[in-house]
């Protein structure tokens, strides 16, 4: 990944994307004391900027039981629809051998039995929680973060250029606002719920979708050359909190400092 001969490479969120609900957020409030107020409250303070992603998951991986993960897993596999429209969306990106791979400020230890248990085999790039031998403690790792920022866990930013290539678009779907610097990097956005909503506010183009029939289609049009790729945008944004995206948009103009 990339695929020379696929024009796209596909970078898809897991919570509230993928899967219709927040798993993380479902197991706090399933597994954790008092866990639908603190979900609510952490919730409340990530997404009005109060605290950032790394914070909101160590709080949150502090209250989850870790003796309990295999059943807590087994919990997210039960409760945990795909959304509306996933599979016919995979089926595409199979078809035509696009690059797909699962992009996700998530936990790999719920996220890899859930895709196992719908017979998805995608790679998942995500945070990982690693459980301490003998001592019952966890340890909140960041495989894929940022050398330096620590905004969030895993940096899509970084992810998804690592991806791209000169010959191909990166196509991201995401639906929340710690999805935003993703969106400010990708070629192509499609969005919803909070995503959308900072996308508008920024600038971001995008393309707004609730379940992921408008998606297949737009992206059938495309492989199918029924209309051609939309050109190549500047990615990329000066006045982000992302070094990556600030990187990418290059110094501020005259007229955005004025």
């Amino acid at each position: 990944m990339p695929d020379p001969e696929s024009p796209l490479t596909m970078l898809i969120d897991f919570d509230g994307t993928l899967v219709e609900p927040n798993v993380a957020i479902l197991l706090v409030e399933q597994f954790a004391r008092d866990g639908a107020r603190v979900a609510e409250e952490v919730d409340e303070q990530l997404h009005s900027g109060k605290i950032t992603l790394r914070e909101a998951w160590s709080r949150q991986v502090a209250l989850l039981p870790v003796d309990r993960l295999e059943e807590m897993a087994g919990w997210a596999v039960q409760n945990t629809p795909l959304r509306a429209g996933a599979r016919e969306l995979l089926a595409l990106l199979a078809r035509h051998q696009v690059p797909t791979a699962v992009l996700s400020g998530g936990l790999d230890f719920y996220i890899h039995p859930i895709l196992l248990h719908a017979g998805i085999d995608l790679p998942v790039y995500s945070d990982v929680l690693e459980v301490v031998p003998g001592g019952g403690a966890a340890q909140l790792l960041h495989p894929h973060g940022h050398p330096t920022c620590r905004l969030c866990g895993i940096c899509k930013a970084k992810t998804i250029r690592a991806l791209a290539s000169d010959a191909q678009r990166t196509v991201f779907a995401g639906d929340g606002s710690t999805d935003r610097y993703a969106a400010e990097v990708a070629d192509i956005v499609f969005a919803r719920r909070r995503l959308r909503q900072y996308c508008e506010s920024a600038g971001v183009p995008f393309l707004p979708f609730e379940e992921f029939g408008p998606v297949t289609a737009q992206l059938g049009r495309w492989l199918d050359r029924v209309e051609p790729l939309p050109a190549r945008r500047v990615v990329g944004l000066s006045a982000s909190e992302c070094p990556i995206s600030r990187e990418l948009a290059g110094p501020p103009t005259r007229a955005a400092l004025a």
